[in-house]
């Protein structure tokens, strides 16, 4: 059995760091990412430098990467502008995302959710027209700092709205962190029955420390593909109290504990962090980097 891990530190991960990470510095994460087994990597995303200016440099990253023929290289777009713009960067892969949250989706995107759905129909539009494989998401699936609890009902009508539009992924993200194993599990097995042969994409955030346990009950449910960021790095500008991504090591290792198989040297990974908390001077959210080449204990 086999998860796979889309590695989101380039994107969700540097968003929020107050300590910009060059370009050429960037650059060389992505590849020692992807030596280490990554096949999924999300390398920035296509928003305003004024309100992100970790993300100033988006084309230059697209431009300068080197691709390799296996792996996906995708930009996060929020609007048509950002479509565009990753359609000029030369990605072929973009993830479309609006909130499920009304209040989220004005802070995050500058539009109510109604004008958001139809900006997300010609997100779609545009983006097949081009060629381009598309990954539709919604954000705060599970709860929202602003509104609270989100009704079960309404994701599952936004996730039907979403497969209407011909989407090639479905990603669901427990933004705030505030999801539950229980909630999440029951929720997830009715979004991957409704996707049918749509692969099913989960993001969680450990805000609450319970990302890991809805790691678990979305594999229960079905789910085998998540978004992780090396280090435990995350959150969102547009979210109070948003802390980081589950850790691609941490889960990584979990998985394979498990009996999964992910591809990736978690080892590698987590000297990437190691390093990274050196260049921050400061601890990451992550667990595992920090233990994993211990000499003086032992890991199963």
């Amino acid at each position: 059995m086999k998860i796979i891990l889309e590695e989101q530190g380039l994107r969700d991960g540097f968003q929020t760091l107050d300590q910009v990470i060059p370009t050429k510095k960037k650059l060389e994460y992505i590849d020692r990412l992807v030596d280490a087994g990554i096949k999924r990597i999300q390398i920035a995303s296509f928003v305003h430098p004024r309100l992100v200016p970790q993300m100033a440099d988006a084309e230059e990253v697209c431009s300068k990467i080197k691709k390799k023929e296996d792996v996906i290289y995708s930009g996060l777009v929020l609007n048509l502008k950002g479509v565009e713009r990753g359609l000029a960067a030369g990605l072929d892969h973009l993830a479309c995302s609006i909130s499920a949250s009304n209040t989220h989706s004005q802070k995050n995107a500058r539009l109510t959710l109604d004008q958001a759905k139809s900006a997300f129909k010609e997100m779609v539009q545009l983006s097949k027209s081009n060629g381009i494989t598309v990954r539709g998401g919604i954000q705060c699936a599970f709860g929202c700092r602003y509104e609270g609890k989100i009704d079960a009902n309404h994701v599952l009508d936004m996730v039907d709205h979403h497969l209407d539009t011909g989407i090639d992924e479905l990603a669901l993200a427990d933004s705030t962190g505030m999801g539950n194993p229980k909630q999440l599990g029951e929720l997830m097995q009715k979004v991957v029955e409704k996707a049918g042969d749509i692969p099913v994409i989960l993001h969680l955030h450990n805000t609450e420390n319970k990302g890991y346990a809805n790691f678990y009950a979305a594999t229960e449910a079905g789910v085998r593909i998540f978004d992780t960021a090396f280090g435990g790095l995350g959150g969102c500008p547009f979210i109070k109290s948003a802390t980081g991504n589950i850790a691609t090591e941490d889960t990584a290792h979990a998985a394979h504990q498990m009996g999964y198989e992910t591809g990736l040297n978690i080892h590698k990974i987590a000297k990437i962090s190691r390093e990274l908390e050196s260049t921050l001077g400061y601890k990451l959210p992550g667990q595992l980097y920090q233990l994993i080449d211990k000499e003086d204990i032992k890991m199963i």
